[in-house]
């Protein structure tokens, strides 16, 4: 009973090894090579951006519509006035003069 025991300990120690190298490994999907398969993946990929981009277009213009006049106009006031912070220009001096600071 030992004898065969240490014969399948044997053979398992020295098959062991064997097993490991005959699996194959798994490659990763090869790059399109070619000139036709990288212009779909272009054309597939500028698909999906520009429904991306509708997409949140599509929404950003539905979280608009949803507000009010008035909350409308203010955020077109804010725009304005973030749009002219971006070009570094100074407000109209009599709106400097006459701003309703908090003191």
């Amino acid at each position: 009973m030992k004898t065969i025991f240490k014969i399948i300990t044997y053979v398992l120690v020295f098959l062991l090894p064997m097993a490991s190298l005959a699996q194959e490994k798994v490659k990763d999907k090869a790059p399109a090579t070619s000139r036709a398969q990288k212009k779909a993946a272009k054309k597939k990929w500028k698909e999906q951006r520009k429904m991306e981009r509708d997409h949140a277009k599509a929404v950003k213009k539905h979280h608009k519509r949803i507000q009010q006049k008035k909350t409308r106009k203010e955020m077109r006031k804010e725009r304005r006035k973030g749009e002219k912070m971006r070009k570094n220009k100074r407000e109209f001096f009599l709106v400097r003069w006459f701003k309703n600071r908090h003191r």
